[in-house]
């Protein structure tokens, strides 16, 4: 029987996530729920920012969707090896519009709770939310600064 998309999508973020050194998670999203649907576009100018301006830090980031009642938002998480400490001014000099950005430190525990709940459940439909077929929902920055740990 051969692997779904979406099995193999969340096997490879998996083995991304499990299998390097990963400190802090930031969460990027706009101030005004209604404009993620901008996200996929947006969102290209501030990963190539990101990259460039720390070519040494390797970033996992993938598109999620909130849902609070009836408001839909998809946001950034972003994980990373090091703190940001301008993250915030990045994020809103690159997108066209207020971004917030919210951070925390990452600990073995919580990486295995993150792990454990992209493991169980379905993924959220961002093909739906975007109105667009074959939405990429995680990519790698600077993968060749990953630091392995398996």
């Amino acid at each position: 029987m051969s692997e779904s998309s979406e099995d193999k999508t969340k096997r490879r973020f998996l083995a991304v996530l499990k299998g390097n050194s990963w400190n802090y998670q930031y969460s990027v999203f706009y101030d005004k729920p209604e404009l993620s649907v901008n996200m996929l576009s947006d969102m290209a100018k501030f990963k190539q920012r990101l990259s460039r301006l720390y070519p040494d830090q390797p970033f996992l980031i993938r598109l999620q969707e909130l849902r609070k009642g009836i408001v839909r938002q998809v946001f950034l998480s972003i994980i990373t090896t090091a703190k940001v400490e301008n993250l915030r001014e990045i994020a809103n000099k690159m997108f066209p519009t207020v971004m917030n950005v919210k951070s925390r430190a990452l600990t073995a525990e919580k990486l295995d709770q993150i792990a454990a709940s992209i493991d169980k459940q379905a993924p959220h439909n961002l093909n739906r939310f975007f109105n667009k077929e074959n939405v990429h929902r995680w990519s790698v920055l600077n993968t060749p600064a990953l630091i392995i740990t398996e």
